[in-house]
């Protein structure tokens, strides 16, 4: 079986141990996390807690991890999707040497310049910060497209379930 893109919306305790239970549960079977985005939702309780985990595996060993997450204490719902769900969405950070290198004008993507000390001069050339945001796939797609063209000095990438 072919490895499949998927993202867990993880709900639970937001409290020690969790993100540290929850890691494990992936990395004692194998499968490296490619982000791991948390929120503590409740500032009053430590209830409703957030992680959105992104990963490869193949369909059966989703559902194992799925049913190791769930019978965690600390875990009280797990949805999960695949990688190209239209209720996902990606928000991307990237460093460009030569922000003007690639077209980025086809894809179905929001680009918007990130202004103030980050941002230097785009008219010289120099190093420019930009956020994107779009489908999971589709951001990738213009990452690969910044990566192939060697413009890509860094990049942070979360995705987040609507």
């Amino acid at each position: 079986m072919e490895l499949e893109r998927w993202v867990f919306v993880v709900r639970a305790l937001d409290k020690p141990g969790t993100l540290t239970a929850t890691a494990a549960v992936f990395s004692h079977r194998g499968v490296s996390l490619e982000s791991i985005l948390g929120s503590g939702i409740a500032s009053t309780t430590t209830e409703d807690g957030r992680l959105i985990l992104t990963f490869c595996a193949t369909p059966q060993k989703q559902a194992m991890l799925l049913r190791s997450l769930e019978r965690l204490s600390s875990v009280m719902q797990v949805s999960v999707y695949r990688y190209d769900d239209p209720l996902l969405r990606a928000i991307a950070v990237v460093s460009l040497s030569d922000p003007n290198a690639v077209d980025l004008s086809t894809l179905p993507l929001r680009l918007e310049p990130i202004t103030g000390e980050l941002n230097t001069n785009l008219a010289e050339g120099r190093a420019s910060h930009l956020l994107l945001t779009g489908n999971p796939p589709t951001v990738a797609e213009a990452i690969a497209k910044f990566r192939e063209h060697g413009v890509l000095n860094d990049v942070v990438v979360a995705t987040i379930a609507l």
